[in-house]
């Protein structure tokens, strides 16, 4: 089969190709002048790009044929029209289970489906079909946002709701710092990243650990280590243990998590296998860094069989597994400083959870990071729902990063923090998108039942992330500072931010409390 996309004008040039299960194909493309040419024996065939829509912001846009999915063998597809017809078919689906489950629908966006339904039945220029296109998304933030309302209106409160954050910054933070984290959220992230902790051979810093997991426990929080196998391109890969052999790897990993159970096993909740395939700094193989997980899940297991495992993933749409990341993403790692290993992204993250579920390993929940914008609402409803739908696990908002500015920071270390996407959310990135930002998704992650946890990942701005310890060790010094630009709730100052403030009332409105 021969599959043709019209190449539209698009951030990140993601063209990606799914199965009729919105599953990534590993199929790159070629690009024939205004064309995107797929060569593939996949039938029918589904199609993904991200991109900026004008009058409304970013977006990850499918285009499925209104679901069925294409099997037009060399015809030239207009990727935008045939977008918006897609999204106006799902949309019509979530209209109908609106009306359905609280007997009406907003008038105003049954008019707009209607109006879309008229415009979309010919081929129209391109400017009308983005224009149908915006209006559509719009129409899509307003059906999710009335249905979360209404559902937690319908439903009542939650009493098993997790609003949490990372400890990053903790080991430097006054006690306003940690009055204004600690009256907030009811859950933490522990981070325990081994290059950070063990900057040099022999040289061990868990007491800032310690730290955190006391200061924790004394507030009744939902406790996670973040996380327990992650083998990073920069904290790992460019870190002492970045040219040892596999075989000593694995042991010093089991030694580790040995450690770790043993020191902190009886106080945890849950631990999170991190990235797994996605980041893969000491170039494993897909049986190499698997049989590290099992490694890890029997110590975690024999230490306190009730700790829940959580697999921790970023990228939630897989369209890095589909795409030439050397070819088209050259900008995006030396901006970051990642490195690419040869054996990254071998394989899904829906593979390796296929892999770890055949091998008996009992997951407990999914980690969905949320750091790759644009998200828009409903197709974050999607997206959840597809997770949801294939495992039947529980699901945590795990590493929220939203910017409140663009553009870099005072405090730079190295290439970090990265600055704010320019696939923003309706505007570019500013206090007020932020905070609306933070609550129309926690309400739709609210509204949700699969959906145990909101967490946001950057609680500050100021560059406070660990002791002292990490000075002149190179790259781990770089890890003062947060991953993106303008991420937290409280700023340089420590001053909060108006999401700060949308998070506390939401917290009040929605009964969220400590354990």
């Amino acid at each position: 089969m021969v599959y043709r996309l019209k190449k539209q004008e698009n951030a990140f040039d993601t063209y990606v190709l799914y199965d009729q299960d919105r599953l990534p194909v590993k199929c790159y493309p070629e690009e024939e002048g205004q064309e995107i040419v797929f060569h593939t024996d996949l039938k029918p065939a589904k199609f993904l790009t991200k991109m900026l829509v004008p009058g409304f912001g970013g977006a990850y846009l499918f285009a499925d044929n209104e679901g069925k999915g294409y099997e037009t063998d060399g015809e030239l597809l207009n990727f935008n029209f045939e977008a918006a017809k897609s999204r106006l078919h799902h949309l019509k689906e979530f209209a109908a289970k609106v009306e359905e489950e609280f007997g009406f629908c907003p008038a105003a966006q049954k008019e707009i489906l209607a109006e879309a339904q008229k415009r979309l039945v010919r081929k129209i220029p391109e400017e009308e079909t983005l224009s149908v296109l915006s209006s559509l998304l719009w129409a899509g933030e307003e059906l999710v946002e009335f249905w979360a309302r209404n559902r937690i209106a319908k439903n009542g409160l939650r009493k098993d709701f997790m609003l949490g954050c990372s400890t990053k910054g903790l080991t430097d933070a006054g006690e306003l710092w940690k009055e204004r984290f600690g009256s907030l959220f009811n859950g933490v992230c522990i981070p325990t990243h081994w290059g950070i902790l063990e900057p040099s051979k022999g040289e061990k810093h868990y007491e800032v650990i310690d730290d955190m997991i006391e200061w924790a426990g004394a507030q009744h929080m939902n406790i996670r280590l973040h996380a327990v196998i992650w083998f990073c391109s920069l904290w790992e890969k460019q870190n002492w243990m970045g040219e040892l052999p596999f075989s000593e790897v694995r042991e010093l990993v089991r030694e580790r998590v040995e450690y770790l159970m043993g020191r902190y096993g009886d106080k945890l909740d849950y631990v999170d296998f991190n990235e797994p395939m996605q980041s893969d700094g000491l170039n494993m193989t897909f049986d190499e860094h698997f049989s590290i997980v099992m490694d890890a899940y029997e110590i975690v297991k024999r230490h306190n069989p009730d700790c829940k495992i959580m697999i921790n993933f970023f990228n939630e749409w897989q369209e890095l597994y589909a795409i030439d990341r050397v070819g088209k993403m050259k900008d995006y790692y030396e901006m970051t400083g990642l490195q690419i290993s040869e054996h990254e992204w071998s394989v899904s993250v829906y593979q390796y959870i296929d892999r770890c579920l055949e091998a008996g390993m009992k997951i407990d929940c999914l980690g969905l990071q949320w750091h790759d914008h644009p998200y828009d609402l409903f197709g974050a409803y999607e997206l959840i729902k597809q997770w949801s739908q294939r495992y039947h696990l529980p699901i945590q908002i795990t590493e929220l990063e939203v910017a409140s500015g663009m553009g870099r920071p005072a405090y730079v270390c190295g290439t970090r923090p990265n600055p704010a996407p320019d696939l923003y959310w309706h505007e570019p990135w500013s206090q007020r998108i932020q905070a609306e930002w933070f609550e129309k998704f926690m309400l739709l992650s609210y509204a949700l039942p699969e959906v145990e946890a909101f967490c946001v990942f950057g609680f500050c701005d100021a560059p406070t992330q660990w002791g002292s310890y990490v000075n002149g060790k190179g790259i781990a010094e770089s890890f003062k500072v947060s991953a993106c630009a303008f991420t937290g709730v409280l700023d340089e100052n420590e001053e909060p931010k108006l999401s700060y403030y949308t998070l506390k009332k939401l917290a009040r409105q929605l009964g969220i409390q400590k354990n």
